[in-house]
């Protein structure tokens, strides 16, 4: 082949292969504002308490929703960045029932808040894209009430604080120098949750009824990033 084609292509690769490795090797802090596609699901549901009316029936127990999130980190220069991130608070609603009174659903609300500290590890794969593995933990601030067959009958509100872990794996690419696009999915255990007793006068006469669940999370997260 001619050495006017091969050094020209030789030094181009080198010039995309140093750039890509320029990018992962930048050292700075950087932010990000992110949107994400949450599927949640309340587990456990059959823990909530309502002794005495029959068995308990599962009721819609999946919510989805969108949401978003913003961080601050530092990228270390060796494919190694860290985070800390806030999600913004998100409503959700689950509902379970009795085989004794079918009609009588118990609607469970929570609204839930967190921050984490993530961690990532960037690799390059193919000239300005990377793939990433990322893990993280943190706090959530879970608040829960709701109410049994009608609006009126409500249930004392509660709030859990919750420590969290998270999974995830995604891939970005740098359209131009600093600038990120993220794109990911990340596994999120909530913890358990659960509503303060009945604020109701039930069959029994007694304040003994209590909405429980454990949430977690599938999200597929869309960022911008940029490192400073």
């Amino acid at each position: 082949m001619n050495k006017f084609i091969i050094i020209p292509t030789a030094l181009f690769l080198s010039g995309i292969f140093n750039t890509a490795l320029a990018a992962i090797n930048d050292e700075g802090y950087y932010a990000t504002a992110r949107i994400a596609k949450v599927w949640q699901k309340a587990h456990n549901m059959d823990t909530t308490s309502r002794p005495g009316v029959g068995q308990f029936v599962s009721g819609d127990e999946k919510d989805d929703f969108y949401n978003g999130s913003i961080a601050a980190g530092y990228q270390y220069g060796n494919g190694w960045r860290t985070e800390v991130e806030y999600t913004f608070k998100n409503k959700s609603e689950y509902t379970s029932g009795s085989s004794r009174f079918t009609t009588s659903l118990n609607h469970h609300k929570v609204n839930t808040q967190r921050v984490m500290l993530n961690a990532y590890r960037d690799y390059n794969v193919y000239e300005n894209i990377f793939v990433y593995g990322t893990a993280g933990l943190g706090i959530a601030k879970n608040e829960s009430s709701g109410w049994q067959n009608r609006p009126g009958n409500t249930f004392d509100s509660n709030t859990d604080t919750n420590l969290v872990y998270s999974l995830g794996a995604g891939i970005s690419y740098e359209p131009i120098n600093k600038l990120n696009l993220d794109l990911g999915y990340r596994y999120v255990d909530l913890g358990k949750i659960e509503s303060g007793y009945n604020n109701f006068t039930n069959v029994r006469g007694l304040k003994d009824e209590q909405m429980k669940a454990h949430l977690k999370s599938h999200e597929i997260n869309l960022g911008i990033r940029y490192t400073f």
